[in-house]
């Protein structure tokens, strides 16, 4: 199968690109810059601005892929409050310009088009997000891509294009920056390494749902086989993982003792206390996550113990 991932560069496309081209797809990652992204296999690697109509289209054209995986965006929720003009360009024009190239092609390929857990609103009493829990982001990152939900549906409905949607959770795995998982084993690492071994932390009763990046990786494979057009599917485990429970394991992984302690910068009043996604529509294609955390954690830990001191 020939396959176009848009955002190739970023932590779930990196992957991903990975497994594809592991199954021996003929795969074009599409990145902001071709020289800083390696993979081990045979990977056609192109530099390609989203927000360039005329690079969008020449390159869709010219490869003619069989799928196309729309991960490219302006995926940060702080950011998107400092420039929303630009996370709306990345995000939103970004997607028009992919979708209009998809409409001109001569033979139009599948495409899937990732949005965010971000574009759906608090749930009370802890309960499980669907698809059919009301939108309402709080932020312009989420917006944007309630936007591009929108657009995804309009123009499935007018020119009967193979669109199929998709909303992650939270993803965790090796490569991923910013996130708590990786903000812990990173930290630890720094302690191994000879720092100061106390560990700062947030709020331990906090619950998300987080999902092993290789179960990930199978859900977006698995809607790209099965997935029906015009459907938007939950990216999720269906359970929630306290921040405590998280760092418990890292101590257990971690090759000297930690000093924990609370502090206070690091608390989000504001920040719903439970989160968790309902993907009963995914597991109805035949999919299930099967990665333990503990194992999701030591990849990770893994992964920042092989790097040199200097890029931790």
């Amino acid at each position: 199968m020939r396959i176009v991932v848009t955002g190739a560069g970023g932590f779930i496309g990196w992957h991903l690109v990975d497994a594809f081209a592991r199954r021996g797809d003929a795969v074009q990652a599409w990145v902001r810059d071709a020289s800083q992204d390696v993979w081990e296999r045979d990977v056609d690697v192109v530099a390609v601005n989203i927000t360039d109509c005329n690079a969008v289209y020449d390159r869709l054209a010219k490869f003619a892929p069989d799928l196309a995986v729309h991960l490219a965006a302006q995926s940060l929720p702080s950011a998107s409050w400092e420039n929303p003009a630009h996370t709306y360009q990345v995000n939103v024009i970004g997607t028009i310009h992919l979708l209009e190239s998809v409409r001109a092609a001569k033979r139009p390929p599948r495409v899937l088009i990732a949005g965010s857990s971000a574009e759906y609103n608090d749930v009370p009493n802890d309960e499980p997000i669907t698809e059919a829990t009301p939108t309402v982001p709080n932020s312009p990152y989420g917006a944007s891509k309630l936007a591009v939900n929108h657009l995804v549906e309009l123009y499935f409905r007018r020119y009967a294009l193979d669109l199929v949607r998709f909303r992650p959770f939270y993803i965790a795995g090796p490569r991923k920056i910013g996130d708590v998982c990786s903000d812990f084993a990173r930290r630890i690492v720094a302690i191994e390494h000879g720092g100061n071994n106390v560990l700062r932390v947030g709020s331990l009763e906090v619950a998300r749902d987080i999902m092993d990046i290789r179960d990930g990786v199978s859900g977006i494979t698995r809607i790209a086989e099965a997935g029906t057009r015009g459907e938007l599917y939950n990216l999720a485990t269906g359970r929630g993982v306290r921040i405590g429970e998280i760092l418990e394991i890292y101590r257990r992984l971690s090759s000297v003792p930690l000093v924990v302690t609370a502090d206070p910068a690091l608390m989000r009043p504001m920040e719903q206390k439970v989160r968790i996604g309902e993907a009963g529509k995914l597991r109805a294609l035949g999919w299930e996550p099967k990665c333990k955390l503990e194992d999701t954690l030591r990849s990770i830990l893994d992964y920042w113990r092989k790097l040199p001191p200097g890029d931790q």
